[in-house]
């Protein structure tokens, strides 16, 4: 997420109400009861070569998810563990945009952003707070790009004050990954390699090696 408004976005440099809260012109657009997070990068360039673009076949679980996220705020819901981490990676590098997963009692919520952030709707910020739902994780669409923006952390203090939750996770799309809370990074790491065949070989055109 990058330091954006405060609203309901997650990580970005979008200029729309979201659950990003970085900077005071977003901030002061933005409606009090919504949230968004989004990334640190504050121009629009994108670095990242899509699999598309270099020829590689993506995974067809991650293009049937694709194919009904095609455009900024829509969603899909699944049960619980799906939208892994690593996919979220591959579809931030296939699309260039951010994607943001949310849990909530026994259903997941996968969420389209843009190159700015990620939206969470305010519906489902009511149903977080009613039960206790979850920000999992959410991705930032520049490689490397894994400190946590002030909307993100201001989106943690929300949800601290408001669910109790104090962590989550960003990952870019060369699998860097990031757990932070609303101070900032705890730790860093990279997104796990216990991948079956299909997903092994799209990662190991992402990050590189095959162990």
């Amino acid at each position: 997420m990058a330091d954006g408004a405060k609203s309901g976005l997650a990580s970005g440099t979008s200029g729309s109400p979201q659950l990003t809260l970085d900077n005071d012109e977003l901030a002061a657009k933005a409606k009090e009861n919504e949230a968004a997070i989004n990334s640190t990068y504050l121009n629009d360039s994108n670095d990242i070569e899509s699999y598309s673009e270099r020829g590689v076949d993506i995974p067809e679980h991650i293009k049937e998810k694709l194919s009904q996220l095609q455009n900024k705020g829509d969603s899909i819901t699944g049960s619980i563990g799906e939208f892994s981490i690593s996919d979220v990676s591959i579809m931030s590098k296939e699309t260039g945009v951010e994607f943001a997963r949310v849990t909530i009692g026994g259903k997941t919520y996968l969420i389209r952003g843009d190159k700015g952030g990620t939206v969470i709707p305010n519906e489902l910020l009511d149903e977080m707070k009613m039960h206790s739902g979850t920000l999992d994780f959410h991705s930032h669409p520049h490689n490397d790009d894994c400190v946590p923006s002030k909307s993100d952390r201001l989106m943690m203090r929300k949800l601290r004050q408001t669910t109790g939750q104090r962590e989550s996770s960003i990952v870019t799309p060369n699998g860097r990954t990031t757990l932070f809370d609303e101070h900032g990074v705890i730790e860093t790491g990279t997104v796990s390699s216990t991948l079956d065949d299909a997903r092994r070989r799209a990662l190991m055109e992402l990050f590189g090696g095959g162990k």
